[in-house]
């Protein structure tokens, strides 16, 4: 046996014989390792100083763009061996995107502070999104322990853990009164997607709906689907923003009552 097979055999799609369905036994237990991923590294790093929690948030941001990376690496063994990387893996999505934003505001970060809060929280939402409706990875043929399943997973639950912690950390602060550079941002990556899907898509062949804006993916018009995109996102992004000022206003209450007893 080649190496060739080797590799087509470890990482093809059919591997394993339990299938993951939406918040089955096995799409619960990715949820679990997620999220308890997530709290155990913020435990253990939320005594720590700022510079380890910006080398934790570091080292997060160089795994997440590894794993987007090297998954290209993979694709002509995943299905058959038939030689071809998968298209839909090319940054248009918001969450393959995002991984290449986090890693720039992190090479750059003096020069990217304008759009620090949007990348890393639309990396947050999309992936926050993706981990608990995975409609498009999950199905009674999907096997849940391929390779292609794991590294969705993973690579999901790394870019969730980024902004969840980002936010813990105090390394993004959202501010309302620089909301509309959110704004701007969604829209911008709005605009590259309906791009990429009108430049790559076949017709009558294959169209490609990156980031859900042409409204294929859901039955819904082309022309009213961006409105959608930008109002879930953009919306989403409004209300982390209150929770987070909502968090302040409640520690600083407290501060005031001890203060005052």
């Amino acid at each position: 046996m080649s190496l060739r097979d080797i590799l087509i055999k470890i990482f093809r799609q059919d591997v394993g014989s339990i299938a993951i369905e939406m918040y089955n036994w096995v799409h619960i237990l990715y949820l679990v390792l997620i999220v308890g991923s997530i709290v155990g590294v913020y435990f253990l790093f939320k005594d720590k100083s700022k510079e380890t929690q910006s080398l934790v948030l570091k080292i997060n941001a160089i795994v997440l763009i590894g794993l987007y990376l090297t998954d290209f690496l993979v694709h002509p063994f995943m299905y058959g061996g038939q030689d071809a990387l998968i298209v839909d893996k090319l940054p248009y999505h918001i969450c393959t995107l995002s991984a290449i934003l986090i890693a720039i505001i992190n090479i750059f970060p003096n020069k990217t502070k304008a759009i620090r809060v949007p990348v890393t929280l639309l990396g947050l939402i999309g992936a926050f999104y993706y981990v608990f409706i995975p409609s498009g990875v999950t199905g009674p043929d999907v096997m849940a322990f391929c390779y292609k399943e794991i590294q969705t997973f993973v690579y999901h639950g790394v870019l969730l853990g980024y902004g969840v912690l980002a936010l813990l950390f105090g390394d993004i602060k959202p501010d309302f009164k620089k909301c509309w550079i959110d704004a701007i941002v969604v829209v911008a990556i709005i605009l590259i997607s309906l791009g990429a899907n009108a430049a790559y898509s076949i017709p009558e062949e294959h169209q490609y709906d990156w980031f859900f804006t042409t409204g294929i993916s859901f039955g819904i018009p082309s022309g009213i689907m961006p409105f959608i995109i930008f109002g879930v996102f953009f919306g989403t992004e409004m209300v982390i923003y209150g929770i987070c000022y909502l968090i302040d206003y409640i520690k600083n209450k407290k501060l005031l009552e001890q203060k005052s007893a």
